[in-house]
């Protein structure tokens, strides 16, 4: 087999086998930074839809709302989240809550 032939059978198996592994470890997009969310809000209730339980001042709304890191998908919340973060008034930079 020509030499060209095995460098490219060798690269398509290091692509296949390490896509598994890169798609576990990005589930849910980047990670976040710790206290992502406590670090801009002190208070959550005014954030809260008045359907939400009630939380207090403190929770985190990871401890709730975290993604399932076997899928890649984007949950209602994190949506939520960008769209508010990302488009609305705050406008913020990805490495603001994510640990990049």
């Amino acid at each position: 087999m020509k030499t060209w032939k095995k460098r490219t059978l060798c690269i398509c198996a290091v692509l296949l086998m390490g896509a598994p592994f890169s798609m576990a470890v990005t589930a849910g997009g980047p990670p976040l930074k710790d206290n992502a969310c406590s670090s801009c809000h002190k208070d959550y209730t005014p954030l809260m839809p008045k359907v939400h339980p009630d939380v207090g001042k403190g929770a985190a709304c990871m401890s709730c709302h975290a993604p399932d890191p076997a899928k890649q998908d984007a949950t209602k919340f994190s949506t939520a989240v960008h769209k508010v973060h990302q488009n609305g008034k705050a406008k913020l930079e990805c490495s603001a809550c994510h640990a990049l």
